[in-house]
């Protein structure tokens, strides 16, 4: 049992995406698994797709009183989770069919590690495949399999952002939430950016370059409106800001630059908002901005990033430098 795996899967209504992330889990190499269903409040079509699941025995089913939000529903599914450990599965995304084999063999050879980051593969609504950018960041830090000690992720999750780039497929033990804390359930953006900071100082971590799911970006996700709306704004500078400030990388001489590269993004993203939001709402974004980052480095970094901003348009922005 040590090395039985529940797959969380939060789930608020598109239940056409939700039947491929269901057939996945069913097609699993390995079916010694758990599924549990955290519904937070969908819609009629969506339950009822929910509730034909129960008819396996590997299934459990919670359903949501109320709306708890994404992270607020990950922090109930903890409670319910009756595995070692749980792998997070989002309702757009799809596993590959040898994920749960692969991940209890490197359960079996990292007996020290309780987080396990692997490698995805992005794909677009339709399915097809995309600009590989979560593999672009493992090269950088992990080229192939290996684990790090604690605190030793701590720049890579500076220079780099969140460098799981989406919760799907992230292998948590139940004991690391005990020790590092919950989701914050209060944000909607970068809670998983930040609870990987306070994670990877509590147990070494295990970084798997082979792709265990397909994830999907598409403009219906969250993320996508949370941009939109400067919603990711605040969050984002909260953990830039402690990070900076984070006693371990005090010896880190790059950190100001990098999280300038970060907070470029943000100002971009506030700049071309301004016809939108109005005057007031862009004058208090640049105000967080130079709060937390400062606003004269960060807009050097915006211009530094214009070259290569143009040359490469279209693509997802976290591949810009």
């Amino acid at each position: 049992m040590s090395d039985l795996i529940t797959i969380v899967l939060p789930v608020y209504g598109r239940s056409g995406l939700l039947r491929e992330a269901l057939e996945s889990v069913y097609a699993q190499d390995d079916p010694d698994w758990r599924l549990l269903i955290a519904d937070d409040g969908s819609d009629a079509e969506t339950a009822e797709l929910i509730q034909q699941q129960r008819y396996d025995s590997r299934v459990t089913v919670a359903r949501r009183p109320q709306n708890l939000g994404l992270f607020g529903n990950l922090n109930a599914a903890i409670q319910e989770v009756e595995t070692d450990w749980q792998l997070i599965l989002c309702s757009d995304d799809r596993l590959e069919p040898q994920a749960i084999g692969q991940l209890k063999k490197a359960i079996a050879s990292a007996s020290n590690v309780r987080l396990i980051l692997s490698s995805y593969r992005s794909m677009d609504v339709d399915g097809n495949f995309r600009t590989d950018v979560n593999g672009a960041f493992y090269d950088c830090f992990a080229p192939s399999t290996r684990s790090f000690e604690p605190d030793a992720l701590l720049q890579p999750l500076l220079k780099y952002g969140s460098i799981n780039g989406n919760i799907t497929g992230l292998l948590i033990r139940q004991t690391l939430f005990r020790d590092a804390g919950v989701w914050r359930a209060d944000w909607s953006q970068s809670a998983d950016w930040e609870w990987l900071i306070r994670a990877c100082t509590q147990t070494s971590v295990l970084v798997r370059r082979e792709p265990i799911a397909r994830v999907r970006v598409h403009e219906g996700q969250l993320s996508v409106s949370n941009r939109k709306l400067l919603r990711e704004n605040l969050e984002t500078l909260e953990i830039l800001s402690g990070l900076l400030r984070h006693p371990r990388l005090q010896g880190c001489g790059h950190r100001w630059r990098w999280a300038a590269h970060h907070a470029q993004f943000l100002l971009w993203n506030a700049i071309k908002a301004l016809p939108r939001v109005g005057f007031q709402a862009t004058v208090y974004q640049l105000c967080l901005i130079d709060r937390h980052v400062g606003l004269v480095r960060t807009f050097i970094a915006l211009l530094k990033s214009l070259p290569a901003r143009y040359t490469l348009r279209g693509t997802n922005r976290s591949l810009l430098p």
